[in-house]
């Protein structure tokens, strides 16, 4: 008799053990599943910022290939989606590159001093937030 009360405490006692881990499981399976879907989203703004990098770098490679004389002045790329067609991905980035010229001081100046300053921007929507961002280069050309 004595042996039997303890094989049926172990039988009770086996089932909650079971409970407990299912329930841990349960708890820690939540908890990853809903860890997912924002890890996604820091993925996707990392693409996003990569891909303004690689455009705004396209840009001033661009207008390096120019020359310093034929590069012009001011806004010379409006603020514009890169593409029209909706379902391309080049949509969904828009980029703007202001030309100046600037001074031995770096100051933005109304003359050719020989030195002019190329900024290119480049707007995405944060897949975190869902707010435009932006990423920016700046750099020097100067005369020959």
């Amino acid at each position: 008799m004595f042996l039997k009360k303890i094989s049926n405490n172990q039988i009770g006692l086996s089932i909650i053990e079971i409970m407990v881990a299912f329930s841990i499981l349960v708890v820690a399976f939540v908890g990853i599943a809903q860890a997912f879907p924002f890890s996604l989203s820091i993925n996707k703004t990392a693409e996003n910022s990569t891909i303004a990098s690689y455009l705004a770098q396209d840009k001033i490679e661009e207008l390096f290939s120019l020359g310093y004389d034929d590069m012009g002045l001011g806004v010379v790329e409006i603020k514009q989606p890169l593409d029209d067609d909706p379902d391309n991905y080049l949509y969904r980035y828009q980029r703007q590159a202001k030309i100046d010229y600037v001074d031995g001081n770096l100051t933005i100046s109304v003359i050719d001093t020989g030195m002019k300053k190329m900024a290119v921007t480049v707007y995405f929507i944060n897949a975190i937030s869902n707010q435009e961002q932006s990423y920016n280069i700046t750099t020097l050309i100067s005369r020959k």
